[in-house]
């Protein structure tokens, strides 16, 4: 070693400090354990002192000697001098106090040594200010829509790591602990925490303030406690069906008190679902659920205290209202299977985040099924999952969903849509290749097993072994964990290649990672693949527990099958999309699909699942030139024929997306085509200015919104005329009704057909009118008007305004924008130019969709490099700008390759 090592080494060992030396620097020592918490909180909510204050007590059983308490606090103000150890014979004294701030560590260093197997209780005593972050114990408030007077609020957000925000604590997943919780706070609010108030007593000092004791709250992670103090009002008191009776109380500001709330109306049913399902009795006996104006997530899933974003309600989310009322019932749906998958049973640490929220995906969409079968929601939802899928785990950076986590923000960036979709096609492919009775078996067990205490994902693989060994749905010597890993623990998806031998019967099985943009085989990555076969003359789409597997690392198998399909009947691996991987076939295979496709009147059996994946795997091959489009072309005739959203859906988004990339000449020929594709579709539904009339069930609200939305969009028949009759004789006040799920499609031609006077209207009305949901359906419509010079007035308006709710609307108007060939460009030029604001008034997520959308409108190398300029500086844009300048180069590479074999195609068809 070099005498400059030497002396390096030297100084890294000097400058690490002791205390965090010795174990990984952003995770707890084990040495001590959390048992049991004793948290009191004194709220005050004035309209100038908003702060708290507070102690906690924790009882500690030491697992090791040890001279250091180290835990969690995060911006607290801690009192020193009355932060006390003690065991039943003496008081430790605290000699000195080290924190970190980068790992939120509060480390006491102690006179002598905790001694292993004896239990110690820790006292601290803190305050804060209320944030206004969302995270930790923070502030909020809404103004009484008939008063104006302001009326203020305190919530906890504590998931993911923002326990340490509100009170000191050991805030890791895995050191669950019971709690008692007592709140202070003025008579005129309402206390809520996990458990019911136990009793109340006048506050020993200040005027009007009471202390509540609340009933000790079951063994959980500090992520799920949650309080509140507010004075919202409680829409309903309901008794759920569930073994404990659970009783449900819904609170919420006064102006939704009228509106359809989607969460009273159903939760208490999906709880009583789940305790039949997983056949485990929910243990609490009473749910708050809080509907508080500003939230940081969706929803949260506490103990007890269930919380919602009052920003996410369909009301307020802008246009296609059914849709919306649909992913909130899936979100609703979600919260509750999480009373069993995170609550419950709980990951032992962020980066098997998958384990609680892909299952509570999963289990949410066949609640969903169970409890309205007539609406099928939770399939829709899958297919959307499935076409997201397979388009965004295509490109070569996509991470596992179960991977490596350290800092807060890191297990932050973790809460992505990306680990909560394959996370629940995740759990739907190993409820397919089990079975249901070896998956619920399965499932059950695991619950019991593990309840209340942590896990990885090995715990559930195991679980799901042994009853699939029992119902001998795998062989003796197959390991599932292994299988299984091959999934979870690396990001991707294979291209599964099967060439039949029409003479033998024989079939030739390849696998290789599918890649955008990349030559397929350029990866060595495999996957365990469970490979079931449906042949034309047996067409069982639920025959999905797999004959065999494609192992890894083999890439190439050989198989001969049992009954061999003869030479003029079709092969479908993979039914119901069972299992996230693409296929492809020799082409007299694909040939003999799509004879049934074109001229079988069921389609020769095939699932509509099955039919929608045979369209995005054929046009994705080829976009990487496996496959010429003339094939691919020659499947999307059968849509003439095709009644199913998901089908049509699938083609005609991934067609939508490569408009962008042609040249006008070419867009002109694919606008053309995409007119005679539409045309009898459109033809099969009721004229748009009769929708009032023709009673739309509402499973069907979506397909039609589609239909008419693109049918308009591509000029299709009648369809611009008839949003203009609509919108015309709704605004002159006429008996018309404009129904809100198709009011943004209405007013979007209006503005697209119209002038000035019309983009004046629309605009007119969207300043003038109060109700939320009506300016975000208006908004999203303004980025269809003809003019730009009109509608940068409109983006200038929202996006510099203080209001967020008016801000949100400039965002929804630009993603309009950016689908109309009019306005991409201008538009496009404003994002670069006001990045800067854009960056500061959004957050990552809604940042990387922008530009993800942007992207995909640009044509040329200089164009990416332009954007890559304007934006390499602003750190916001950091993260997005990365996968956006991926996605150009797919793009890019797509353009000159495929583009002119595309048009070819098109050309051919017309």
């Amino acid at each position: 070693m070099s005498q400059l090592n030497k002396y390096l080494l030297v100084l890294l060992i000097f400058v690490i400090p002791s205390t965090w030396a010795t174990y990984d620097h952003y995770r707890l020592p084990n040495a001590l354990e959390p048992l049991h918490y004793n948290l009191r909180v004194l709220t005050h909510l004035n309209s100038t002192d908003q702060r708290f204050e507070g102690s906690v007590k924790v009882d500690i059983l030491a697992r090791e000697s040890t001279k250091n308490i180290t835990l969690h606090s995060a911006n607290l103000k801690i009192d020193e001098d009355r932060t006390s150890v003690r065991s039943d014979q003496e008081i430790i004294s605290v000699t000195s106090i080290e924190t970190n701030e980068v790992y939120n560590f509060y480390t006491l260093h102690l006179s002598r040594e905790l001694e292993k197997s004896k239990n110690y209780q820790l006292e601290m005593h803190f305050e804060a200010r209320l944030n206004d972050s969302q995270s930790g114990y923070y502030k909020s408030n809404y103004t009484d829509a008939i008063t104006k007077e302001v009326h203020h609020l305190a919530v906890t957000q504590f998931s993911p790591t923002f326990a340490r925000q509100a009170f000191p604590c050991f805030d890791e997943p895995s050191w669950k602990s019971t709690f008692n919780v007592t709140l202070g706070y003025h008579k005129n609010y309402t206390g809520l925490s996990g458990t019911p108030i136990l009793a109340c007593q006048d506050h020993e000092s200040l005027e009007n303030y009471v202390w509540c004791d609340h009933e000790p709250l079951l063994r959980t992670s500090t992520y799920l406690v949650a309080y509140a103090v507010h004075d919202l009002k409680n829409a309903a008191t309901q008794e759920s069906t569930t073994h404990n009776r659970v009783i449900f109380r819904n609170w919420m500001q006064p102006k939704l008190l009228d509106q359809e709330i989607i969460s009273l109306e159903i939760a208490p049913k999906l709880l009583a679902f789940y305790e039949n399902l997983f056949q485990m009795d929910f243990p609490l006996v009473k749910i708050d659920q809080l509907t508080v104006p500003t939230h940081r997530f969706t929803a949260m899933e506490n103990w007890g205290l269930v919380t919602y974003n009052e920003e996410r309600l369909p009301q307020n989310m802008g246009y296609n209202l059914q849709q919306q009322k649909d992913r909130t019932s899936s979100t609703v749906a979600h919260e509750y299977a999480h009373q069993w998958f995170g609550n419950l049973v709980t990951m032992k640490w962020w980066n098997d985040l998958w384990l609680k929220e892909g299952p509570s995906t999963y289990f949410g969409y066949l609640a969903l099924d169970a409890l309205q079968p007539e609406l099928t929601r939770g399939e829709r939802f899958i297919d959307m999952d499935l076409a997201n899928f397979f388009d965004k785990d295509s490109n070569g950076t996509v991470p596992a969903i179960s991977k490596d986590v350290k800092d807060p923000s890191e297990i932050l960036g973790q809460f992505t849509e990306y680990v909560y979709q394959k996370g629940s096609l995740t759990m739907r492919m190993l409820h397919k290749l089990l079975g249901e009775e070896a998956f619920f078996q399965g499932i059950r067990s695991y619950l019991s097993r593990y309840y209340l205490r942590n896990v990885d994902q090995g715990d559930l693989w195991n679980s799901l072994q042994e009853a699939a060994l029992e119902n001998e749905v795998i062989p003796l010597d197959f390991s599932l964990s292994m299988a299984m890993d091959s999934w979870t623990l690396q990001g991707g998806y294979p291209l599964v290649t099967l060439n039949r031998n029409y003479e033998t019967g024989s079939l030739t099985f390849k696998q290789t990672r599918f890649f955008k943009g990349q030559e397929i085989g350029s990866d060595s990555s495999c996957w365990w693949v469970p490979l079931s076969f449906i042949r034309q003359n047996l067409p069982d789409f639920d025959q999905t527990i797999p004959k065999f597997w494609l192992e890894c690392p083999l890439s190439t198998q050989n198989l001969q099958l049992l009954e061999t399909p003869s030479s003029d009947e079709w092969i479908i691996l993979n039914p119901q999309v069972s299992a996230i991987f693409r296929v492809n076939y020799d082409e007299k295979n694909w040939r003999l699909i799509m004879k049934s496709l074109l001229n079988d009147p069921n389609f020769g059996g095939i699932h509509r699942l099955n039919r929608a994946q045979l369209l995005d795997d054929l046009l994705a091959l080829a976009a990487v030139q496996i496959h010429t489009y003339d094939i691919a072309f020659d499947l999307l005739r059968y849509l003439e024929r095709e009644r199913e959203l998901g089908p049509w859906q699938r083609a005609v988004n991934i067609l939508n997306k490569l408009g962008p990339l042609l040249d006008d000449e070419d867009a002109k020929q694919l606008k053309i085509y995409m007119q005679k594709l539409l045309l009898p579709l459109y033809k099969s539904f009721p004229k748009l200015s009769g929708i009032t009339g023709s009673n739309t069930a509402i499973k069907d609200i979506p397909f039609a919104h589609f239909v008419y939305s693109q049918a308009c969009r591509y000029h299709v028949d009648d369809c611009t005329d008839q949003a203009k009759i609509l919108t015309i004789s709704h605004r002159n006040g006429d008996n018309l009704e404009l129904p809100s799920n198709f009011q943004q499609v209405a007013y979007c031609s209006f503005l697209e057909q119209g002038g000035d006077s019309e983009f004046e209207n629309v605009y007119g009305h969207f300043q003038n009118t109060t109700n939320e949901s009506q300016r975000r359906i208006l908004a999203s419509s303004l980025g269809c008007s003809r003019n730009y010079t009109n509608f940068e007035q409109f983006l200038n308006f929202t996006l510099h305004s203080d209001e967020k709710p008016l801000s949100d609307c400039c965002m929804l108007a630009v993603k309009t924008a950016l689908s109309r060939d009019h306005l991409v460009s201008p538009t496009g030029n404003y994002i670069l130019s006001h990045a800067k604001t854009l960056g500061e008034k959004f957050k990552k997520k809604e940042l990387t969709e922008l530009l993800l959308i942007l992207v995909g409108n640009l044509r040329s190398a200089e164009e990416l490099e332009q954007l890559k300029e304007q934006l390499k500086d602003i750190k916001t844009f950091e993260e997005a700008l990365q996968k956006a300048l991926y996605l150009g180069k797919v793009n890019q590479k797509w353009q000159k390759d495929c583009s002119s074999d595309f048009i070819r195609a098109i050309e051919k068809r017309l």
